[in-house]
């Protein structure tokens, strides 16, 4: 009578297992954090065996190695999310300190964001300024020219420039030289302006 022959059993797979067995018998109710010390206790214990010692010590590299590898994605990532902070810092600097005024508006020219220029010129804060329509601080005869230019804007990737009179506190007039073309990052217009030079003739 043949007798059936038994599949060998990988090793690796056999401690893998028993490490599993003995986890799953002495981590019930433990929080996530024991269970992780438990693990390792268990894999240190296998350690100390004889038959399972080699297996259980290639695990545990396994492990270090695979934390170090963590460690230093994780050290990548920092030093990653502190260089880019970095550069959008420097970024809104240069908007704030650009000499005119920059401003993104939806199609109906509503302010989405603006530059601290901006809010120097419109003598406003931003809480004043942004989700109101630039209208509002146009003479009423620029308002319906402002739309129609600004439509224009949305459908071309050049800039196109428009004298505007903004109507500022206190009634005061002043004269801006704008310029507009459509965002080229997401919807809506891009709009710069600088005061206009004084009459020379």
């Amino acid at each position: 009578m043949t007798q059936a022959l038994t599949p060998p059993v990988h090793p690796q797979s056999s401690l893998r297992e028993r490490a599993n067995t003995l986890l799953q018998a002495q981590s019930t109710g433990l929080s996530i954090g024991k269970d992780a010390s438990m693990a390792l206790r268990v894999l240190f214990d296998l350690a100390a065996t004889p038959e399972t010692a080699h297996d259980a010590l290639a695990l545990l590299h396994e492990l270090q190695v695979h934390q170090v590898e963590l460690d230093l994605q994780n050290e990548e990532l920092q030093s990653s999310r502190v260089d880019l902070e970095a550069a959008c810092e420097r970024q809104m600097q240069l908007h704030d300190a650009s000499p005119g005024a920059q401003l993104v508006l939806n199609a109906k020219g509503v302010v989405l964001e603006c530059n601290a220029q901006t809010l120097a010129q419109l003598r406003q804060t931003k809480p004043n300024v942004c989700g109101k329509p630039l209208s509002a601080w146009l003479v009423a005869t620029d308002v319906p020219r402002l739309q129609a230019w600004l439509n224009q804007a949305l459908g071309q990737k050049e800039a196109s420039s428009l004298a505007l009179m903004l109507r500022l506190p206190g009634g005061i007039d002043c004269p801006v030289i704008a310029a507009a073309r459509a965002n080229p990052l997401d919807n809506g217009i891009l709009l710069t302006w600088v005061p206009a030079p004084a009459d020379l003739s």
